[in-house]
């Protein structure tokens, strides 16, 4: 019995060592799956003047958006077949989860739908994200003002 209960602190001890050696690799790694992984700088930044990107134009209806208030994004997407695309979120400032929106195709090469983002703790909150047609995305980020 004195054995086994000595192997298992040796066990733990040993598990202790290698968390803590190998503890800002495991950060890192952690960090890196829960923080957006789009560089804001890389987006299209969204408002309710055109962006252009990729040959995609976007607008949204106003330049920022408030959390639990609906607000219209329109997307032209030249080339593109999908009857509807998808639009992802990641909160930028804090995690927020994914919240994904369906554009749907209204006419010749356009998509429109709602956005409602969720609220948050802070007054202000970048969300970065894509918008994919399936085959193509375009890196996008908007604003949130409480």
């Amino acid at each position: 019995m004195k054995i086994v209960v000595s192997a298992i602190k040796v066990a733990s001890v040993i598990a202790l060592f290698l968390i803590g050696f190998f503890f800002s690799d495991l950060t890192d790694f952690v960090k890196s799956h829960i923080a957006p992984s789009i560089p804001f700088e890389d987006t299209c930044q969204l408002s309710s003047h055109v962006c252009s990107k990729d040959n995609v134009n976007i607008t949204l209806e106003k330049d920022t958006l408030t959390p639990l208030e609906p607000s219209s994004i329109t997307v032209n997407w030249p080339n593109s077949d999908a009857d509807k695309i998808l639009l992802s979120l990641q909160g930028l400032d804090m995690e927020m989860g994914t919240p994904i929106f369906q554009l749907h195709k209204t006419g010749n090469q356009t998509y429109k739908g709602e956005i409602l983002l969720p609220i948050c703790t802070q007054n202000t909150m970048t969300w970065v994200g894509t918008i994919s047609d399936g085959s193509n995305s375009v890196a996008i980020s908007l604003k949130a003002i409480q």
